[in-house]
């Protein structure tokens, strides 16, 4: 297990990290992936429902399969039209607690997300969190490169001068965590699913639960 950074850099990821995905944008998401998939590729949408999560499984995000198979599409049209702004926002469901648990967390934080830039800035701004955070990062910001992927990390440090050892990540996937692990960075395994693992420094369920794990580790204004 790390040594928790005394000065940290949080990097927080967005999707059922920060909000609640899975109880509506996610599902609104992939049907317009699907739909779009269905018609650049002249597929069924059951053919293209299936390209989709095979990309998924197989890459980590049906971007990098798009970008290694098709490279007649592109992308940031496909990022575009699979994130319709308007029905999203309308779906945003945040986590509870952010907004009290970011403001007693010690340390600089950025949101680092393998959503497109626009969806991220979209979000932090309708859930009221951008003075909580010096930086939103998207894939498009790190040259549509995606969480596990080692240049996705070090970019985003290179951004905000810091050394992975400088940095907390916070996700809800496993594999994210590993890839940051084993580029020095302390790890937090977020959600009601995550459980003790040995790449993880923390398993976190809840806002609530972040913030008092901070405060144990003299990160917290509650721990001064």
């Amino acid at each position: 297990m790390n040594i928790v950074p005394s000065q940290p850099v949080w990097l927080f990821d967005l999707d059922n990290t920060l909000h609640h995905a899975d109880t509506g944008i996610f599902g609104l998401i992939n049907r317009y992936m699907t739909d779009y998939l269905a018609q650049k590729l002249k597929l069924s949408t059951e053919e293209a429902s299936h390209v989709r999560q095979d990309y998924w499984h197989r890459y980590g995000a049906t971007l990098a399969g798009l970008q290694k198979h098709h490279p007649e599409i592109d992308v940031y049209e496909f990022l575009q039209c699979s994130h319709p702004l308007p029905e999203l926002l309308e779906a945003l469901v945040p986590m509870e607690n952010t907004a009290a648990t970011l403001a007693n967390l010690k340390g600089r934080k950025a949101v680092f997300s393998n959503g497109p830039s626009f969806y991220v800035a979209a979000l932090i701004k309708k859930m009221e969190l951008l003075n909580h955070f010096e930086a939103l990062f998207g894939t498009d910001n790190f040259g549509m490169l995606y969480k596990p992927s080692d240049q996705s990390y070090l970019t985003v440090c290179r951004l905000l001068k810091a050394r992975p050892v400088d940095c907390i990540m916070i996700d809800d996937s496993a594999e994210n965590l590993l890839a940051a692990k084993k580029l020095g960075m302390t790890t937090i395994w977020f959600g009601s699913k995550s459980h003790d693992l040995p790449f993880v420094d923390a398993a976190i369920s809840d806002m609530v639960t972040l913030d008092r794990w901070a405060s144990t580790q003299g990160l917290g204004i509650q721990a001064a």
